[in-house]
């Protein structure tokens, strides 16, 4: 069976959606339709069926995604049991990991760490965020759960804080909330995707519920600038707000809320020379900016 027809296969399974699996593969979407035609042609069967918001698997679809894993977890053994020969680490990694996290905590190290391991091309993964090892979006996660359903294996390597930040013109000639009631009459920046930070948003909400919700954003990124823009308060990761001197953090020893970062790859894939020199890069970053991550 052609493993390239196969993986195009199990994105439209898990996507339900030639559009949302081509743009996984980075591929088009008659390549990925041509592609699937040519594997139910292989096989003499329907794989897929049209449902109102996409595709469904038939019985033999189903079948099929079993050993499809299966096909996948042998790949990642044989990938491992060849690169772990190799006395130089080297080949693609692929490292999921959130995009504030990327932008102003990682990016500024990967310069020298790039320039010590030139045989290893690194491809940073922001989006989908967390991606799948299972499905191959990745070869290491770091983020803020542990391993769940997808059999990883890993670490916890520091915790993530954040606390409420306004700017300083924000704050000038105002007194700023210490508790519930206080909040009152200000104004608060919220997080418009509550999806993917559903607990992070809770807390914001619960802490803030007395003041003015002005804005929701769905990025970091866009929150920071609305707070440096003075227009409200705003929950923000502290090693991103402390970096900037236009800030000044709000209630600094009571709202605070803290996340672990786990650091996971697949258990086939951790000795691989390649994998391994990132975890360890990545986990050593950690522990050297531990109490910045903490805030």
């Amino acid at each position: 069976m052609d493993w390239d027809l196969c993986k195009t296969f199990v994105a439209v399974a898990d996507t339900g959606s030639f559009t949302a699996a081509a743009k996984r593969l980075h591929a088009s979407h008659p390549t990925v339709s041509r592609k699937i035609a040519a594997l139910e042609a292989q096989l003499g069967t329907k794989l897929l069926a049209r449902a109102a918001d996409g595709f469904v698997l038939t019985a033999d679809g189903r079948t099929l995604r079993e050993h499809a894993e299966a096909m996948a977890v042998a790949a990642l053994r044989a990938e491992a049991a060849v690169g772990a020969g190799g006395r130089k680490a080297r080949g693609t990694v692929k490292l999921s990991i959130g995009a504030t996290l990327a932008s102003h905590w990682l990016m500024p190290r990967l310069r020298s760490f790039l320039g010590a391991h030139d045989h290893i091309r690194l491809e940073i993964i922001t989006h989908p965020f967390p991606a799948s090892v299972r499905r191959r979006e990745a070869d290491v996660v770091l983020r803020p759960v542990d391993s769940g359903e997808e059999n990883l294996v890993g670490r916890k390597i520091g915790r993530l804080g954040t606390g409420f930040y306004a700017s300083r013109d924000y704050a000038a000639g105002r007194s700023m909330p210490e508790r519930s009631a206080e909040w009152k009459g200000h104004s608060v920046i919220g997080f418009a995707d509550q999806d993917s930070n559903a607990q992070l948003a809770r807390w914001s909400d619960a802490i803030t519920r007395q003041g003015t919700m002005v804005m929701r954003c769905s990025s970091q990124g866009d929150m920071l600038a609305a707070v440096r823009a003075g227009i409200g308060i705003s929950a923000l990761s502290c090693f991103v707000a402390e970096s900037y001197p236009d800030l000044v953090r709000v209630a600094p020893q009571k709202l605070v809320s803290v996340a672990d970062l786990w650091l996971l790859a697949h258990p086939d894939l951790v000795e691989l020379s390649a994998v391994r020199a990132v975890i360890d890069f990545v986990a050593e970053c950690a522990r050297a900016d531990r109490e910045r991550l903490r805030g």
